[in-house]
């Protein structure tokens, strides 16, 4: 699932339409934090500086900035940047709390607005906090914190989150391997998307608690099913779609994969009872073990069966 508040981070590389060149220096907001427009460098010793419109950048992420013009164009400055009254961001803007600095922006990918400021304190230090734009004033280019540096939430790049939420169903005692492979995991902006299967609703509690117990998740979706509630919801929607009415019928599931057996009373219903049983969400695959018994003659009687009796006597 694609993130649709990437990172706008100052000193990513730049990604041009005919090469890499330059990096992001920063980025000027508007008083409703829309980005109106970027800054690109080029260069060591004498670096060349140049403002762009933010309408031209068509991806971003931690890792580059990429822009749908060349690099002649932009240094060449034929893309004037949006005249409007802005404010400038970039890691250089001091920040209410001593210790913490600017290192980037979640910046929406349809909006253009920024939603959430990152911000990292010392220098060796890996942690990486968010603050939700609504939380900060930006006054005299001072950017004012309504909360303490340490009660801001972490964060932490979706990549990173999905492989920190994979150690931890890893290592929750109780989750089964078999359960660890049967469960699918997506996260996006934070918000972790658990899908999949377990054995028990023990397991499937303990899955969204593994992934809750990350340091940067916001939130956890989870629509892991266990044995017993897809065995349920496999046997209801047989029942809606009377399939019961063509013999005794039984379901079982087993990590998503669900086997209907019983008897009928002919082979033709089998392949609609696998086609509904297959439709229910969750499950990833049907077993048929169905049994086709003939229907139980019925019992003789009246005169005609009592002559027939009598003769074979």
């Amino acid at each position: 699932m694609q993130s649709t508040r990437p990172l706008l981070r100052p000193g990513c590389p730049v990604r041009f339409r005919d090469r890499w060149q330059g990096r992001l220096t920063g980025f000027e907001i508007d008083e409703g934090w829309l980005v109106l427009n970027i800054i690109v460098s080029r260069g060591l010793f004498r670096p060349l500086e140049v403002k762009l419109p933010f309408s031209i950048a068509v991806a971003w992420d931690n890792d580059a900035l990429s822009l749908d013009c060349t690099s002649d164009q932009a240094f060449g400055r034929e893309l004037p940047p949006v005249a409007a009254p802005a404010m400038p961001i970039s890691t250089g803007t001091p920040v209410s709390a001593a210790e913490a600095r600017l290192v980037g922006a979640l910046v929406g990918r349809e909006s253009r607005r920024v939603s959430r400021l990152l911000l990292a304190s010392g220098r060796l230090t890996r942690t990486t906090r968010s603050v939700a734009v609504a939380d900060v004033t930006l006054e005299r280019g001072v950017v004012h914190l309504a909360a303490q540096f340490d009660a801001l939430p972490v964060y932490r790049p979706d990549m990173e989150l999905l492989q920190a939420v994979r150690d931890a169903l890893a290592a929750h005692p109780h989750l089964t391997a078999d359960e660890r492979r049967a469960i699918t995991l997506d996260v996006a902006d934070g918000l972790v998307h658990l899908s999949g299967n377990v054995r028990s609703p023990q397991a499937a509690a303990a899955a969204r608690e593994a992934a809750a117990s990350v340091p940067g998740v916001s939130e956890v979706r989870s629509a892991v099913l266990d044995d017993r509630a897809l065995e349920t919801a496999a046997g209801r929607a047989l029942d809606a779609a009377g399939m019961f009415r063509y013999g005794r019928l039984y379901v079982r599931a087993a990590l998503g994969e669900v086997t209907v057996g019983g008897y009928l009373s002919a082979a033709g219903p089998a392949r609609d009872i696998v086609k509904a049983a297959a439709a229910v969400p969750g499950v990833c695959s049907v077993v048929d073990a169905m049994e086709v018994a003939p229907a139980p003659q019925a019992p003789k009687s009246g005169p005609i069966a009592a002559a027939a009796a009598s003769a074979e006597g």
